[in-house]
């Protein structure tokens, strides 16, 4: 299905006449374009779908990107919640009615289908029987003929309308497949519907009141190199170089203590990565298409999809439960439109991310508690005031169930920022992208984790120092003392 916008440049509707850039905001209060085109999800940010491969009646295994499991018959069942869920989101392009409509009639198409088959198949059997009667039977073949010829009959006209049937088959699950896909995560009961709930509050007896930024305080004291081009491109120097490492050391060998296992994943990705993640391909960057690679390419570094590309389309052993791993590398984002900020919206940053599989959603209650616990001891000896905030449904991402943020203070916004995140996905990604435990087909159950974000966190560290004269001190860090010796 294409776009609202490539199909249609006018409302139809005698009572309105909207141009076409304003089609798709009126479509919700204009009957006549809601009643055809009721599934825009931001008119199908990914045009034609990765994930979807609408069906051939030769079937070609390589047209078949992936097998789609979306529950889609189980959310229909408690479509309250389901609307609900979607409104707390504050996502209002989805018609879940006529997505219910088509379902059943896809239901009943495919049921039509299968009788059809069986009856096909039924008559391919007869036609066998009586040849073989034909060639035993001389005296009665008159008889024979004629039935042969009846069931013959009944044979073409089954394939006919097997063969008027499909179009009208596929059409309706490729609609049913493209809103399904555009459905979100089901929400977890402790997620807030719309504000923000602060867990708990670290507030240290420190000075929070404005002081000079990051970006300052690098300059003058020669710890940062920014880029001729902006505040956005940037090395760190001396010290400041060195602190990076530390930290980076620091979280890798805590998180190999506690049994994760460290990868070197992918930070390239093809757009079924990227759309089987629930990503919007406008949050990633885009590689510019060349002639020898006609198809779409991503670059995000150390993600989520750094994981899923490493076990998608896979059946995991999950019998020594959970399965941990880490990966540690550097990070990129698009461009945001705010570069004052410079290092807190760095294009390019150092990140230490984790990812954790279990076979069950109670396993994975358990696990992100634990993963946010062991972060929150670790960020309260920076002795920073942070507190631990539970993200509200508006803010969360199309996968995320729940999501559990640590912020600091950051002196020169006045407000906190994020530095760690724990989001729990459940079974929404593994269901998109086949990945199954290893003795059925049963989905796993994801948690991922951005334990650190280097970058930002150097940013706020490096405005709790203290200045004094011409000279600069760190804030102490003595935990760090094994990994960086501290600048006097």
């Amino acid at each position: 299905m294409q776009p609202v916008r490539r199909m249609i440049t006018l409302c139809q509707s005698s009572k309105c006449q909207h141009g076409l850039k304003l089609t798709y905001k009126h479509g919700i209060k204009c009957p006549s374009i809601q009643q055809r085109f009721y599934c825009t999800a931001g008119e199908y940010k990914y045009r034609k779908s990765a994930l979807f491969a609408k069906r051939q009646r030769k079937v070609n295994q390589e047209n078949i990107p992936v097998e789609l499991d979306i529950d889609i018959e189980e959310r229909l069942k408690v479509k309250g919640q389901l609307l609900s869920e979607l409104s707390s989101r504050n996502i209002h392009d989805i018609d879940v009615d006529q997505l219910e409509r088509d379902y059943k009639k896809l239901k009943e198409l495919e049921k039509r289908e299968l009788e059809l088959e069986e009856q096909k198949q039924e008559c391919t059997k007869k036609v066998a029987i009586l040849f073989q009667a034909k060639r035993e039977n001389v005296e009665s073949s008159d008889d024979i003929e004629k039935e042969l010829k009846n069931v013959v009959d009944i044979g073409r006209q089954t394939k006919k309308q097997i063969k008027d049937l499909f179009p009208e088959v596929t059409s309706t699950a490729e609609r049913v497949a493209l809103t399904s896909l555009n459905l979100p995560n089901r929400l977890h009961e402790n997620t807030p519907l719309s504000e923000d709930r602060v867990e708990e509050n670290l507030d240290i007896d420190t000075d929070k009141s404005e002081s000079l930024s990051h970006i300052e305080i690098g300059e003058l004291f020669d710890l940062i190199k920014f880029s001729n081009i902006g505040n956005r491109a940037f090395y760190f120097k001396d010290s400041l170089s060195l602190l990076e490492q530390a930290l980076t050391n620091y979280f890798c060998e805590r998180l190999r203590h506690d049994g994760y296992t460290q990868l070197t994943c992918p930070e390239f990705f093809k757009p079924l990565i990227v759309e089987g993640c629930g990503i919007e391909s406008d949050q990633v960057l885009k590689l510019k298409e060349r002639p020898e690679n006609p198809t779409d390419d991503y670059l995000a570094g150390v993600s989520i999809m750094s994981f899923i590309a490493y076990v998608a389309k896979s059946r995991i052993n999950l019998t020594n439960e959970p399965m941990n791993y880490f990966s540690c590398g550097r990070s990129y984002v698009p461009e945001r439109e705010n570069h004052s900020l410079g290092l807190f919206n760095a294009t390019q940053s150092t990140k230490v991310n984790t990812f954790s599989m279990c076979r069950d959603w109670e396993t994975l209650d358990n696990l992100l508690q634990t993963e946010k616990n062991n972060l929150w001891n670790i960020y309260k000896q920076f002795n920073i005031p942070c507190r631990i905030v539970t993200i509200s449904s508006p803010s969360l991402h199309r996968s995320e169930e729940m999501r559990v943020e640590i912020q600091f203070w950051a002196k020169s916004l006045q407000k906190y920022l994020k530095i760690s995140s724990v989001s729990m996905v459940s079974d929404y990604i593994s269901r998109r992208l086949m990945t199954r435990h290893y003795k059925g087909r049963l989905p796993v159950y994801m948690v991922h984790c951005e334990a650190l974000d280097v970058t930002r966190l150097i940013a706020i560290l490096m405005e709790y120092g203290a200045i004094q004269q011409d000279t600069y001190s760190f804030p102490q860090l003595e935990f760090l003392d094994k990994y960086w010796i501290h600048p006097k």
